[in-house]
């Protein structure tokens, strides 16, 4: 049985200042508080069991928000751009997804622009035709940094998707062209929080950042972080390094360095330890989480929850 449509979703289209309210596919989340699911890298290549996917759907089912990593392009095109690994997938696995609970994709990566312009471009079209939305990256820059703003529960929470991680030069979105936003523009960067920011109660920051197999921040992850909260990021949500890394929480700021792999083919026992980042909000903007710990099944690809919180989560060492 599909969930019943209950949230109102406000997306500010703060280039232009139109306000509109689609419709938003959401949950059965009761509290007071509003629960935002976050986890890390999602792609949807051979070796996932899509028959073990549903499993997945009683963890996601009553909160606000289930955010992922779309560490993938979701199209048809067949050219590659010239890379070590190139993800592809298509719309019945964005479908799973979405059946899981999943309701908002970071593009923000590495990996969306594995097929070029025309396969980015159809990634953008395939999550509008399952009514997904995405942030990270646009039709141009000016969409790229734009984000999303939710109303929930009357409190309006802002959503950017940061690339400081990309798929080269190409991918990074222009004026003109399709692509995504760049971590590394720290001009754009700043504007889109600050602006964000403005007409937001609470800023989350999707970013993809980070050195492959660390399980430690790097002094320019945790400057950044700083940086971006002076300019009103409530929460920073990190994937990349396949690997999970610490998260804290200061002053009512959250960040998570880094989320590690979700569904995603795995096989060392570092990159397969995972979790769900559940956050709550209360409506006084306090800002609390638990981390749900997970790891990859071996063989299904799909993770399974167990009971020990990853000690990469707490502190780490590399």
């Amino acid at each position: 049985m599909r969930f019943k449509i209950a949230l109102v979703i406000t997306t500010i289209a703060i280039t232009t200042g139109l306000l509109s309210n689609p419709s938003f596919a959401a949950t059965k989340n009761k509290s007071s508080n509003i629960v935002i699911n976050f986890v890390g890298d999602v792609h949807g290549e051979s070796a996932i069991d899509r028959d073990s996917l549903s499993s997945l759907k009683k963890y996601f089912v009553h909160a606000d928000l289930n955010i992922f990593n779309l560490e993938t392009a979701v199209t048809d095109v067949h050219v590659k751009q010239e890379k070590q690994y190139n993800f592809k997938t298509d719309l019945t696995f964005l479908k799973s997804l979405q059946n899981i609970g999943f309701n908002l994709a970071n593009v923000a990566n590495n990996h969306s622009y594995d097929y070029g312009v025309k396969g980015f471009e159809e990634t953008l079209k395939n999550l509008h035709a399952v009514g997904m939305d995405y942030v990270g990256g646009g039709i141009n820059s000016s969409a790229a940094y734009q984000g999303k703003v939710y109303r929930i529960k009357g409190v309006r929470i802002g959503v950017l998707g940061i690339a400081k991680v990309n798929g080269g030069s190409d991918s990074i979105a222009t004026k003109i062209k399709a692509g995504t936003t760049n971590g590394y523009d720290a001009t754009s960067t700043e504007e889109a929080i600050t602006r964000v920011k403005a007409v937001s109660d609470v800023v989350i920051v999707i970013t993809h950042w980070g050195e492959e197999g660390s399980f430690c921040p790097r002094p320019s992850e945790i400057s950044s972080a700083e940086r971006w909260g002076e300019l009103g990021a409530d929460i920073v949500l990190g994937s990349h390094t396949h690997t999970l890394q610490p998260i804290t929480l200061q002053n009512n700021r959250l960040v998570a360095y880094s989320m590690g792999n979700f569904i995603f083919y795995s096989s060392k026992p570092e990159n397969r330890s995972t979790g769900l980042l559940k956050i709550e909000i209360s409506q006084k903007r306090k800002i609390s989480y638990t981390l749900v710990p997970f790891t990859i099944n071996n063989v299904t690809k799909v993770p399974e929850k167990n009971t020990a919180i990853p000690a990469a989560a707490v502190s780490c060492k590399n």
